[in-house]
């Protein structure tokens, strides 16, 4: 989406300083590319024990592979897709929320797809065999940027237009088709039980759960925000637009002081014009601001 280039998050120069800034997309990307670099040079018997994840081997105590199967790929072209995709959309979702908060949304929603996938081999007869991949995390990340931004133009493979809402629904179609020849029993090769999991996890987390709790902190207080925002200004043009976001599903509350709703209504609308038309879109003085917010979210999250 070219905003994973921007460059606030450059610190002073010092090692600590770097690693105190790095963005939680590069952290994900990084450990991404040291685990399969891990499986082309590391004991082949090491990566499949700790790097794979299995009804069997989960069900013998080793819990931690629900979380580390997610992090490896073996095959070059199922980690550069994965990556590829990840990087277009997660960008955009970490300057809403801020590091912090992506991160337990991330790392959440592969815990849920892992536990997903392996919930579903004993139906498949397949509790011994091992699983491995980001996809569905990816899938859940992708569906929250369509959640949020739904009409924002995606280049499918960097050539073919289509609206973000539409890549999902086509994306979770195929993805319950492969489930259900998988119940008749044909193999796909294809993990779509965790696919769906990752998709059922940001629904979960950014609909239906809003509906019953006040979850606004995952947000950092966006929601609450900006869905009293709306409603007291319907002369807006986010809310003439028609254009639905998980805001509104969340509680309002009284309105905060007005210079942090100032500013995010303006990362609002500097992120839905990243997501439409992309960071070059961006004059210096919105650059600047896209910049000096999501600093300022990245520190305080």
């Amino acid at each position: 989406m070219g905003i994973f280039d921007r460059d606030y998050m450059q610190g002073d120069g010092s090692t600590g300083s770097r690693l105190r800034q790095l963005s939680a997309v590069h952290l994900m990307v990084a450990i991404n590319v040291l685990v399969f670099i891990a499986w082309q040079f590391a004991a082949s018997r090491f990566m499949w024990e700790q790097f794979t994840v299995s009804w069997y081997g989960v069900s013998h105590g080793k819990i931690w592979t629900l979380l580390t199967a997610t992090f490896s790929h073996k095959d070059f072209w199922h980690f550069l897709i994965n990556m590829l995709v990840f990087i277009s959309f997660a960008p955009v979702l970490e300057a809403r929320w801020g590091k912090r908060r992506f991160l337990y949304f991330y790392l959440g929603s592969l815990i849920f797809s892992s536990m997903c996938m392996v919930s579903l081999a004993p139906v498949f007869g397949l509790r011994d065999v091992p699983c491995l991949g980001a996809s569905g995390g990816v899938m859940a990340v992708s569906t929250a940027f369509a959640i949020y931004y739904p009409k924002s133009i995606v280049l499918i493979w960097g050539i073919l237009p289509a609206p973000a809402w539409l890549i999902a629904a086509v994306l979770t179609f195929f993805d319950l088709k492969g489930l259900l020849a998988q119940f008749q029993g044909h193999s796909t090769g294809v993990g779509h039980g965790a696919h769906l999991g990752g998709i059922l996890f940001s629904l979960l987390v950014l609909w239906v759960l809003p509906r019953f709790f006040n979850l606004s902190r995952l947000d950092g207080g966006r929601r609450s925000r900006s869905a009293t925002s709306r409603s007291a200004s319907a002369k807006s043009p986010s809310a003439s637009s028609g254009q639905r976001s998980p805001a509104d599903f969340y509680p309002q509350k009284p309105t905060q002081e007005s210079r942090d709703l100032a500013e995010e209504n303006r990362l609002d609308q500097l992120l839905t014009k990243v997501s439409r038309e992309g960071i070059e879109s961006l004059s210096d003085d919105e650059r600047d601001d896209l910049q000096r917010i999501s600093q300022k979210r990245r520190d305080t999250s």
